[in-house]
């Protein structure tokens, strides 16, 4: 059964023109930097731990061991997924160039316009919901990964903090009161405060409101626009997949990301069927595996509402 196609569209010009998705966004935790990213992992990865205690003693001769080492593992074995779709080239005739189409009735023009935005669209499908799923993902869905929040649930070692919805009037107190919860070893490693956008959209409506942009505001002078935002000496890091009222703070390192290979995300196999078996469609596959783990829970933060 081919994918199915709506077309609305009348338009019979010479140029097909700017053909516009519904949505189009980066898997933003991966770009971000939040989480640390594993590539080559097509089986499983064993994420070691490494505990000791020290053995320190005053001095005295002779050789007496003391402390104590504790090794364990988590395993992060990720999921393979698979999107395929079918298309017929005469439910885009209407949007083809007269130029590439010419007068033939057996659609062996180039479509190449319409085609570069199904591919365009389908990538950025895809990273958005792998973006989503790196936290809200829930395995027992076939087409979904076990993500963050649903690891976190199950682990009493996680910090949680019962959270309220998010205002710009209380976000500077409820981001103060989930930093006051960082374990005092953890304060002193380049932690990153994962928010939801609208913890993020509330924060930047707080500086507005004191003529303040910290980061927020485009970049004049380059006309470039940033990316980070600062809370005192942390960055407050926007990310769309978290859900609403939800923060997570953690050392980059300590959240894992594994998969194949990242290109597979930008990546999509066609084939155009009717040069070889004249049926008049163009087919298509994304093939990824992808799964997410951590090291340590008692160094997360996980800020939720009750």
């Amino acid at each position: 059964m081919a994918t199915t196609v709506t077309s609305t569209s009348n338009y019979s010009g010479k140029d097909a023109g700017a053909i516009m998705g519904k949505a189009f966004k980066e898997a933003v935790t991966l770009e971000s930097g939040f989480v640390t990213l594993n590539e080559n992992v097509n089986y499983k990865l064993n994420l070691r731990k490494i505990e000791l205690t020290g053995g320190r003693r005053e001095y005295t001769c002779g050789f007496v061991p003391a402390g104590s080492i504790v090794l364990s593992e988590k395993v992060l074995e990720p999921k393979k997924f698979k999107d395929d779709f079918e298309v017929c080239l005469e439910d885009f005739r209407n949007q083809w160039n007269d130029g590439d189409l010419g007068d033939s009735a057996f659609n062996d023009g180039d479509m190449k316009v319409v085609m570069d935005a199904i591919l365009a669209e389908k990538l950025a499908q895809e990273a958005e919901a792998i973006d989503t799923m790196i936290w809200q993902g829930d395995a027992t869905n076939a087409d979904e990964f076990d993500g963050y929040l649903k690891l976190f649930a199950d682990d009493a070692d996680i910090i949680t903090v019962d959270g309220i919805a998010i205002t710009k009037d209380n976000v500077e107190a409820q981001l103060m009161r989930a930093l006051s919860e960082v374990p005092t070893a953890l304060q002193k490693k380049p932690i990153k405060v994962g928010v939801a956008s609208n913890i993020a959209i509330a924060y930047s409506f707080l500086l507005i409101s004191k003529a303040i942009t910290n980061g927020v505001a485009s970049n004049a002078n380059t006309g470039s626009e940033t990316t980070e935002i600062k809370f005192g000496k942390f960055t407050l890091v926007e990310l769309p997949g978290l859900p609403d009222n939800h923060m997570v703070i953690a050392e980059p390192k300590n959240v894992v990301f594994g998969t194949g290979l990242k290109a597979d995300f930008n990546h999509v196999h066609v084939v155009n069927t009717n040069e070889t078996l004249l049926d008049g469609k163009v087919r298509g596959s994304l093939v990824y595996n992808a799964g997410v783990e951590y090291y340590n829970g008692e160094e997360i933060v996980w800020y939720r509402p009750e």
